[in-house]
């Protein structure tokens, strides 16, 4: 049977580290990086986790899916649904709950490696009808993170899209503001994967109308991938007569493209453009400069998600959806213009 030194020694963390970290011991500072390394170390070493979870009502020996909207091209260049992915795998390993993945086939539809049937799956993001279906060949018990496809059928945890938005907007009020940016993509596969008008620029289009701020042409519709964000952005600059002084990166995946067309234009981060970006992964954190952003809680998310399972599993009549609050971190790419 696996130690704690074997997940050491593999992953070059310290024997206390590794404990304080696979006993969800939130006090401890590791990066989110070598959190997904522990685990992964454990679970692929057959690590027996001995730690309990407040008010556990889940059985053990239960095993989920995990299935993710994006192929893994797609999820490298966004690290946000790697990182929402291990955090549910944390909080399934924390109650001795085995996770498997899922995976497209040639026909679009989800399966799993392996014969047998699933107590549970986790789905995060958006999916369409037909792959939604063949979770159902699985188990009916399927939870959605990220995405409602249905309040009426499907239990869900999501962020509070709307007060992340709002933190973000009032922080550039607040520092004086009036000329302020958004970057990212208008429309986005939400829901059953259809593309409707993406719910970070609809609170950012409503938040700057109310207060007479809103300017059309500082909307720059951008895919959410850094190669995309340094061609859109920097397009603009050599088009435009003005700038504003304060650009809402919609996901942290865009920000370093971003920082590139600012530099490359001969403009500096935050003396001429200040920057907020969203999600608040180690591409915001580790970027130079290091950007305020506004932190989705993904740990919560997860944790929301595994306890909609339970509820699920136990035959609650009626499904719910948790919205989980965001977190806006400061780290003065923001000037103060007053």
């Amino acid at each position: 049977m696996a130690t704690l030194k074997d997940i050491a020694e593999k992953t070059g963390v310290s024997v206390s580290a590794v404990s304080r970290v696979l006993n969800m011991d939130d006090s401890i500072s590791v990066s989110a990086e070598t959190r997904r390394k522990i685990f992964e170390a454990a679970k692929e070493l057959g690590y027996n986790s001995k730690s309990k979870v407040k008010n556990q009502n889940i059985r053990e020996n239960l095993k989920m899916g995990i299935a993710q909207m994006f192929e893994m091209e797609q999820i490298m260049e966004d690290v946000y649904y790697l990182y929402m992915k291990t955090a549910l795998e944390e909080a399934c390993f924390a109650r001795n709950i085995e996770t498997t993945s899922l995976f497209r086939n040639s026909q679009g539809q989800f399966v799993m490696n392996g014969t047998g049937n699933l107590d549970g799956i986790f789905a995060i993001g958006s999916f369409n009808k037909e792959e939604i279906e063949s979770f159902h060949k699985y188990t009916d018990n399927i939870v959605f993170v990220d995405s409602t496809p249905d309040d009426e059928k499907y239990y869900a945890a999501v962020p509070n899209f709307h007060l992340g938005v709002r933190q973000a907007v009032n922080r550039l009020i607040d520092a004086g503001h009036k000329k302020i940016g958004f970057i990212g993509s208008h429309f986005t596969l939400q829901e059953t994967r259809d593309l409707i008008l993406d719910n970070r620029l609809y609170y950012f289009r409503n938040m700057l109308t109310e207060k007479g701020l809103y300017r059309e042409e500082f909307i720059l519709n951008s895919e959410m991938n850094s190669k995309s964000s340094f061609e859109v952005l920097s397009n603009f600059f050599n088009t435009s007569d003005e700038y504003p002084t304060a650009i809402f990166i919609s996901s942290d995946a865009m920000a370093q493209g971003v920082i590139k067309a600012i530099t490359n234009a001969g403009l500096s981060i935050p003396d001429d453009i200040s920057l907020i970006s969203f999600n608040d992964t180690l591409l915001s954190q580790n970027a130079m400069p290091p950007l305020s952003s506004v932190r989705v809680l993904q740990r919560e998310i997860a944790d929301a998600a595994v306890r909609s399972m339970e509820e699920q599993r136990k035959g609650s009549a009626h499904p719910y959806k948790t919205v989980i609050p965001c977190v806006y971190i400061e780290r003065n790419s923001v000037k103060n213009l007053k």
